[in-house]
């Protein structure tokens, strides 16, 4: 065979041992049909690897230990319902966060933001008489504006996002504390808007999660299946190589900024659709739950890497959290008591032991292109069809390559 990294032969069953053929024989040996082992265990450690898998292990985790600590109370539907009813609000405006972490950025002054269009909003209905209709878009395009403003003084003048947002964080609150006058101002709300928003849906289930799950839906594709996911991805890994290809990345930069503001306004808009009010002190502290959420969701501090999928997952996980412990009868500071700990835990797992699967070799040592291995975890390909010869070990459609390892 010839030698060098580049070299590569199928690995037929009739050859003599080499690496990893003593997994394939046992396979063999007990009926599982070759490679089976390998190909399970190999989409395991790739799953591990995935940022999502952090957060999944939470949820399972937490749903086991409150279910032992309440099984007469949690295990239930309505549970369920009031565990999804937190997750959705703060889930809409952590998905924003989540891309704009992967692009490298922070934003603090999210929750002042939510604070304000909501007040925007029932400043509209209230006092000018607007439509919901009218009134709802105009607080998210308010949000999208405080986020084009965050997003200019980042790039213009590069000062670091984390001081450009503290300041306007401290900025709109207090803008909003003003024109609130500290008091709490209500409004009436017409039943089909607050329906649409928050009102009940199917099972009990409120029209929230909908708007959830939808957002996720498309985060996630923007992220993976778009030409602007891999500028974001770029972005954050690094600025200036992105740069130098032709990435865009100021504006990136200024319109991640513009979602991320923007699905905060869209928050407050949900959660005046529910409360039917505004209060100066809305969405205090939700900035930081917002990022503990897509850090529990696998997104890195540094950036470059992440998934909407992993913060849906998290704001569940916080959901959880905060549902589980009462129910539990725990005191009150060990919500953020058990928050904080999951989210140190999840930048351990995300940074420490993903680093350690990274550098793990494959299962037998084998070498695989990716498109062979994705295709094998789903099961697609079987000896014999998609040009996969039988008795090679194979990931669907792509026979192992067995390639000297370094």
């Amino acid at each position: 065979m010839p030698e060098g990294r580049g070299a590569s032969l199928r690995f037929r069953c009739s050859t003599q041992p080499k690496t990893g053929t003593m997994a394939h024989g046992a396979d063999q040996a007990s009926g599982g049909g070759p490679g089976r082992s390998i190909v399970l265990g190999e989409s395991f450690r790739r799953f591990m690897l995935r940022p999502e898998s952090t957060a999944l292990a939470a949820v399972v985790i937490l749903f086991v230990v409150f279910t032992i600590l309440s099984p007469q109370l949690f295990p239930t539907k309505l549970t369920y319902i009031s565990i999804m009813a937190v997750a959705a609000e703060l889930g809409i405006m952590s998905i924003g966060i989540t891309l704009l972490m992967i692009g490298g950025h922070f934003d603090l002054s999210i929750g002042a933001v939510l604070g304000l269009t909501s007040y925007v909003a029932v400043v509209l209905m209230r006092d000018f008489g607007l439509s919901p209709i009218v009134a709802a878009p105009a607080a998210v395009i308010a949000g999208a504006a405080l986020g084009f403003l965050n997003g200019i003084i980042v790039v213009r003048f590069r000062i670091h996002s984390f001081v450009v947002t503290l300041g306007t964080m401290l900025i709109w609150r207090g803008v909003l504390i003003a024109l609130t006058g500290g008091f709490p101002m209500t409004v009436d709300i017409p039943p089909l808007f607050k329906d649409v928003m928050a009102g009940p849906l199917i099972f009990g289930f409120r029209m929230s999660m909908v708007w959830f799950f939808g957002i996720g839906l498309l985060g996630t594709f923007l992220l993976t299946r778009t030409r602007f996911g891999n500028w974001i991805q770029a972005c954050g890994q690094n600025p200036q190589a992105a740069r130098n290809l032709g990435v865009p990345v100021d504006r990136v930069t200024v319109i991640l900024f513009m979602i991320a503001s923007a699905l905060g306004a869209l928050s407050g808009i949900v959660q005046v659709a529910r409360f039917s009010s505004v209060d100066a002190l809305r969405g205090e502290g939700m900035e930081l739950q917002a990022v503990a959420v897509t850090v529990i969701g696998g997104t890195l501090l540094s950036g470059g890497y992440g998934s909407v999928v992993g913060t849906v997952l998290g704001a569940i996980t916080f959901g959880m959290i905060q549902v589980g412990l009462v129910l539990a009868g725990a005191p009150g500071h060990f919500f953020r008591t058990l928050t904080g700990l999951i989210v140190v835990l999840a930048v351990i797992l995300n940074t420490d032991v993903a680093r350690r699967l990274a550098r793990s070799r494959p299962l037998a040592g084998f070498r695989r292109s990716s498109a062979a291995a994705d295709a094998a975890i789903l099961g697609e390909a079987q000896p014999g069809r998609d040009g996969v010869e039988p008795g090679v070990i194979a990931e669907s459609g792509e026979a192992f390559r067995d390639e000297k390892t370094p």
